[in-house]
C-alpha cells in the first residue's frame, strides 16, 4: 500500500454493504487485454439489510433512539466483482462491478464480470464480491506486494486490479452517512449458481462485514456535553491494512501497511458534536487493542480517555459514553527509560535582542515548521504549506533557531560564527576569555557553558543538556519507531518516537530513504504527554545559517542530530544521529549547530502538587495556539 499517499490523503466516506452495477463507464473492454474476454452478465440476489446491522450506503440514525442505525439498499449501490483465481495477475485497470437495480431492504444486483485473459468462468470458480466499489481510489486501492523489510512484507499501490485491497480508514468525518459510502467494508465469496451462455447467476445472501462500528459521545472534565469539537484522535487501534479477496482474510506480518490510528475531522465549516445525544461514529478493523487513547480537541483545549484493553468483534456496532474526560494539560517533562525529557527542543524564538529562550512549545517544534513551498521546493507566496523538512536547503534565521553550537552562549544567534568551547559543560560552570585565556567565570559574565542550564536556571522549571549516557539510554534501551506529528498549522513533522521498552524492544531505524509509509501519526500520544518525540532536525555546517540533512526527500537521507554535553576529543562532541540512513552515536564537529533536547532537573509545584509552568512558556503556547 502506498503509505506515502495514504498519510497525506484526506478522505471522507459513507458506510454500506451493497452490490454495484457495472455501468458502461465502469467497463473498459480494451483495457488490460480484455478485448476478447468472456464477459458474463451477472444477476445476484442479496438478503434484506437489517436495522442496526447496516447493509447499504444509505445509512441513517434513528430520530428517537440514537443507538439505532437504519439501512436500506439504494439503487445503484455497487460491489466489486472479482474472480478469485485471478490473484494479482489480471491486467485490467478497473474492477468489474455489479449494482443494485432498485432501492429497498433487499435487492437484485446486475452487472458484468470476466476472468483474466480469455478464460471462461466455470461453475467451480470462486467469485469475490466486495463493498463499496465506489470507494476505490478513496478509501480502497488495489495493491501488490513490493518487498520485505526485516522479513515483514509491505505493499504499494498497483495500476492493475488485484485480489489484494489496501483499506484505509485513518481519516473519517464521524458521521454514519459518510461511513456508509466509504468505510463499511463487506465481503462474500460464492460459486456461481448457474451459467447459461454469457448469463451468470449467483446467490450472495448475507454479506460479511469485516469492520466494527463504534459510536462515541463526549463530555468534558465538568461533565458538560462537548459540542464544538474540532477533531478526535484515536490511537492504538488499527485504521488500515491489506485484505485478500481470495482468502477472505487480512494479510499477516505486514506492520508497514497497518496504521494504528484514526483521525476524525468534520467537513470544512462544521464541528463534531454530542449535543442531543448524537454519536460520533467511526469504522475500525476488529481486534483486541491495548493502551487505546482517545483525544478530543475543542479549540485550544484537549480531553482524553484511556483504555488498558478493549476488544472489537467483527461486524458489531458498539456505543460508548466518554464522560467527565480529564483535560490534558502541559507538563514539564515526559519520562522514558527513567529519564525525564523536556517536552520540546531548546529554541530561541522572536526578536534577536531578547525574545524567548527555552523549551519549545511542542515536542514536534522545528524552525520553519510551516512554510509555503513552490514546485522547486523553495519558498513561494502561492506555494503549498509544508514544514521545512520538505524544503530544499532551508535557511535558519535569528528569530527562529533550533540548532546550536557546543557550549556557545554569547554568540549563539550569530549564525555566521563557528564559536564553541572545549571546556566541560556537563557541570554547572560558565566560561569566558579572562582576559585572553578562557577561564571559569560567574553566570553574569558567561560566554560559554551549557546554554540550556544558563537560560533556565532561574525559571520555575529547570533543565540541562543531555549527557552521552542519557542519549545512550534511548539508543540502546528504549523503543524507537518512525513517527510524525501534525502541527497546529496542519503541516507534518517527521522524527523518532521513543517509549519505555517492555520485554521485547522495538527499534525501527534506519528506515531507508523515501519510506514515509513507515511513519506513524503520534500527534495524540505526544499531546497527551506520552512518549518522547524527537523531530528530524538536520544540522548547520560551521559558520553558515543553511540547514543540511533536514530535507526528508533528500536522496542520501535526512537525520536528526542531537547534541550531548559530553566531549572526549578537542573539537568534537558526542551526538545522536537517526533517520532514513542513520542510527548511531558518534563524534562530530563542535562548530556544527545541532538540536538539543534538554533533560529536566527540578521544578516548582503548587499546593495541589501540579507543576508550575513558566509564564513565558505558556504565553508562547497560547499566542501560537499550540494548546
Amino acid at each position: 500500500m502506498n503509505k506515502t499517499k495514504i498519510l497525506l490523503l484526506a478522505i471522507t466516506g459513507m458506510m454500506a454493504t451493497a452490490f454495484t452495477a457495472c455501468q458502461s463507464d465502469d467497463i473498459d473492454s480494451t483495457a488490460g487485454g480484455d478485448a476478447n474476454a468472456n464477459v458474463y452478465n451477472v444477476t445476484a440476489d442479496v438478503d434484506a439489510a437489517q436495522d442496526n446491522q447496516p447493509g447499504s450506503r444509505v445509512l441513517s440514525v434513528d430520530a428517537s433512539n440514537k443507538k439505532v442505525l437504519h439501512s436500506t439498499w439504494a439503487a445503484g449501490d455497487k460491489l466489486i466483482a472479482f474472480v478469485s483465481s485471478d490473484g494479482t495477475s489480471n491486467t485490467r485497470t478497473s474492477y468489474w462491478t455489479i449494482a443494485a437495480d432498485k432501492s429497498g431492504k433487499g435487492s437484485t444486483f446486475t452487472g458484468q464480470i470476466a476472468a483474466k485473459g480469455n478464460a471462461k468462468v466455470k461453475a467451480t470458480d470462486d467469485l469475490c464480491f466486495f463493498y463499496p466499489a465506489d470507494a476505490v481510489g478513496k478509501s480502497i486501492e488495489p495493491v501488490t506486494k513490493t518487498g520485505e523489510d526485516d522479513g515483514k512484507s509491505y505493499h504499494d499501490e498497483s495500476q492493475k486490479i488485484s485480489n489484494l485491497l489496501g483499506l484505509n480508514m485513518t481519516r473519517q468525518d464521524g458521521t454514519a452517512e459518510t461511513i456508509g459510502k466509504l468505510y463499511d467494508y463487506q465481503y462474500k465469496q460464492v460459486k456461481p449458481k448457474s451459467i447459461v451462455g454469457s448469463n451468470l447467476n449467483v446467490s450472495i445472501g448475507n454479506m460479511k462485514r469485516i469492520v466494527s462500528l463504534w459510536g462515541l459521545r463526549f463530555t468534558d472534565n465538568k461533565n458538560h456535553i462537548l459540542t464544538n469539537i474540532d477533531s478526535v484522535y484515536i490511537s492504538n487501534v488499527k485504521g488500515s491494512d491489506v485484505f485478500n479477496l481470495s482468502t477472505g482474510s487480512f494479510v499477516t506480518n505486514n506492520p508497514a501497511d497497518e496504521s494504528m490510528n484514526i483521525v476524525v475531522t468534520p467537513p470544512t465549516g462544521q464541528k463534531v458534536s454530542s449535543a442531543g445525544g448524537k454519536y460520533t461514529y467511526i469504522s475500525l478493523l476488529p481486534g483486541t487493542y491495548t493502551d487505546v487513547l482517545i483525544m478530543v480537541y475543542v479549540g485550544n483545549k484537549c480531553y482524553k480517555k484511556e483504555y488498558a484493553s478493549i476488544t472489537f468483534d467483527e461486524g458489531k456496532v458498539y456505543h460508548t459514553d466518554l464522560l467527565s474526560m480529564p483535560e490534558v494539560l502541559p507538563q514539564p517533562y515526559v519520562e522514558v527509560q527513567g529519564i525525564k525529557w523536556a517536552t520540546g527542543n531548546f529554541i530561541h524564538y522572536g526578536p534577536e535582542t531578547g525574545g524567548y529562550w527555552g523549551i519549545a512549545p511542542a515536542q514536534w517544534w522545528i524552525s520553519r515548521r510551516a512554510v509555503k513551498l513552490g514546485s522547486n521546493r523553495k519558498p513561494a507566496s502561492n506555494g503549498i504549506l509544508q514544514s521545512s523538512q520538505f524544503e530544499s536547503s532551508p535557511t535558519q534565521t535569528t528569530d527562529d533557531v533550533d540548532l546550536f553550537r557546543f557550549g556557545d552562549i554569547k554568540n549563539a544567534l550569530n549564525l555566521h560564527r563557528g564559536t564553541y568551547t572545549d571546556h566541560d559543560i556537563t557541570v554547572d560552570k560558565y566560561y569566558a576569555p579572562n582576559p585572553i585565556i578562557v577561564r571559569e567565570v560567574d553566570r553574569s559574565r558567561a560566554e560559554y557553558g551549557d546554554i540550556v542550564r544558563y537560560y533556565t536556571t532561574n525559571n520555575k522549571q529547570k533543565y540541562r543538556m543531555p549527557t552521552e549516557d542519557d542519549i545512550t539510554t534511548l539508543y540502546t534501551k528504549a523503543n524507537a519507531i518512525p513517527a510524525y506529528c501534525v502541527t497546529e498549522q496542519g503541516t507534518f513533522v517527521y522524527g523518532a518516537y521513543f517509549t519505555t521498552a517492555g520485554a521485547i524492544r522495538v527499534q525501527s531505524f534506519p528506515t531507508k530513504v523515501k519510506s514515509l509509509y513507515k511513519y506513524t501519526n503520534v500527534t495524540a500520544l505526544v499531546r497527551a504527554n506520552k512518549g518522547l518525540f524527537l523531530p528530524v532536525t538536520g544540522r548547520r555546517v560551521t559558520s553558515s545559517p543553511e540547514i543540511g540533512y533536514r530535507d526528508m526527500s533528500y536522496g542520501l537521507g535526512a537525520y536528526g542530530q542531537y547534541m550531548t554535553s559530553t566531549t572526549r576529543t578537542l573539537g568534537l562532541s558526542r551526538d545522536f544521529l537517526f533517520g532514513p540512513t542513520k542510527w548511531k552515536i558518534s563524534a562530530n564537529g563542535k562548530a556544527q549547530a545541532k538540536a538539543i533536547r534538554p533533560v529536566w532537573i527540578s521544578g516548582e509545584e503548587d499546593s495541589n502538587h501540579k507543576p508550575i509552568l513558566d509564564q513565558d512558556y505558556k504565553n508562547l503556547q497560547n499566542t501560537l495556539k499550540i494548546w
